[in-house]
């Protein structure tokens, strides 16, 4: 294997621990959070300096005690990454976390912005976190209004910091994703298992296009034949889901003026060569046209198979694990009425379909 490739496989290997590591944190998995970290592994979080376990060891002894966390979601993007001369991996991520407490008789939102400077160092053949500091960037603390979609939504498809999560119908709790095999013949297995969660991934952000474009022939490609959802209320054929049930088929008397689905933290777990699980996270921003915000923050439950050389998705559930349903405001185009704006639209006018063929 080239040295460009072996750099690029350690990237994907620290992008899934940083993943790994979110995930520990927003399902209270301390068994998890712990293996990302060698017993040495030292953090700054502000609030705490020290080893990386007594900060685990804390946060335990705070879910007993209170205040009651209901929900975290940690979307991480932005990684760079410096291989420094002793063999360590510097690498700086950005984060941004949505964080629910209970606050007396109602609920506060903290939505903090920030950045993971870590340390990656080779433990016994995994890259861990050595050591991190915590940067907070931005932040804003807002009493949690409505939630979307209401009480309605069924209990299984709800996130939960709990063994209770629906995840763990699908892995085992505590467990880091697996790697390739290095004893495998190295010019193929890694190098093939990369481009299968490259296809994987690209799924996931096509079918965000096309719920965000209104595209139901894209959204119908992301899918094998006979593929089931459960989405909300609905648990049936995927198929159905598209052209019925949801608005990516354009319709009248849709509720969605604008939407945008962000995709990320997408960790894969290959069964063998042709099945896959992958757990990714969504926040979905939805303009309604009742005159409401509503911003949705979840995961996607994703079975893969790859049939005739495609990947594609057999089973789908959609998690919804927070959300805030707020009045519209003001948008920040108004305040300069005169120039010339490329605005996203839910169809085949969407400036996206100057460079692209719909339903690709």
């Amino acid at each position: 294997m080239s040295g460009d490739l072996i750099r690029y496989a350690i990237k994907q290997e620290i992008l899934d621990l940083l993943y790994a590591r979110a995930r520990g944190a927003d399902r209270f998995d301390p068994a998890l959070m712990r293996v990302c970290h060698p017993v040495d592994g030292t953090d700054n979080h502000g609030t705490y300096q020290g080893l990386m376990h007594g900060f685990i060891d804390a946060l335990e002894k705070s879910m007993a005690s209170g205040p009651v966390c209901l929900a975290k979601e940690h979307i991480i993007a932005n990684a760079l990454f410096e291989f420094g001369a002793d063999g360590d991996v510097f690498v700086e991520s950005y984060h941004v976390a949505h964080e629910t407490f209970v606050d007396g008789d109602g609920t506060v939102f903290f939505h903090i912005g920030g950045r993971y400077l870590d340390t990656f160092r080779q433990v016994g053949g995994r890259w861990l976190i050595q050591h991190r500091d915590i940067v907070y960037d931005w932040s804003r603390v807002s009493p949690g209004p409505l939630a979307f979609p209401g009480p309605a939504q069924p209990a299984d498809l709800r996130g939960m910091r709990t063994p209770d999560d629906p995840l763990y119908r699908h892995i085992q709790r505590g467990a880091l994703p697996a790697r390739p095999d290095p004893t495998g013949d190295i010019m193929t297995d890694p190098v093939q298992r990369l481009l299968d969660k490259q296809e994987i991934a690209e799924i996931l952000y096509r079918r965000a296009r096309a719920g965000d474009r209104s595209d139901a022939e894209l959204a119908h490609t992301c899918y094998h034949e006979g593929a089931t959802e459960r989405h909300g209320m609905f648990d049936g054929a995927a198929s159905e889901f598209i052209d019925v049930v949801s608005f990516t088929k354009p319709r009248p008397g849709s509720p969605i003026k604008g939407m945008m689905h962000v995709v990320t933290n997408i960790l894969c777990d290959f069964a063998d060569d042709t099945h896959a699980f992958a757990e990714s996270y969504h926040v979905a921003w939805c303009q309604m046209t009742d005159g409401t915000d509503a911003t949705i923050g979840g995961r996607y439950l994703d079975r893969f198979e790859k049939r005739d050389g495609r990947w594609g998705i057999v089973h789908r559930d959609v998690i919804f694990d927070w959300s805030r349903v707020e009045p519209e405001t003001e948008k920040f185009w108004e305040k300069h009425p005169a120039k010339p704006f490329l605005f996203g639209r839910r169809g085949a006018d969407d400036p996206l379909y100057e460079y692209t063929v719909r339903g690709k």
